[in-house]
């Protein structure tokens, strides 16, 4: 099977890493109140974004064989979804 690297991939890491930083990171005081730990929370969803970028990754491969063409469309989404993360940031703020 031929390796390819696409921004699913990149994506997916990336959560890993961030996932994987959280739990191993050490605990800062004076953020929230002790009895509020959101870290666990954070992992879960680091840890189910990293799952759910994979499989999209490889749905994505099974119908666009043309490396460039998928690098287009996997681009055109993660671009999608951070300008949507932004824009939900800043109609709930």
């Amino acid at each position: 099977m031929k390796v390819k690297l696409t921004p699913l991939n990149i994506v997916s890491a990336i959560c890993l890493v961030v996932a994987v930083l959280l739990l191993v990171g050490k605990k800062e005081e004076g953020h929230a109140p002790q009895h509020v730990d959101v870290t666990g929370i954070l992992v879960g969803f680091s840890f189910l974004a990293a799952i759910v970028a994979f499989v999209s990754d490889q749905i994505f491969r099974r119908f666009i064989l043309n490396l460039k063409k998928l690098w287009v469309v996997e681009g055109v989404l993660v671009i999608f979804i951070i300008i949507l993360i932004f824009i939900i940031k800043t109609s709930i703020s």
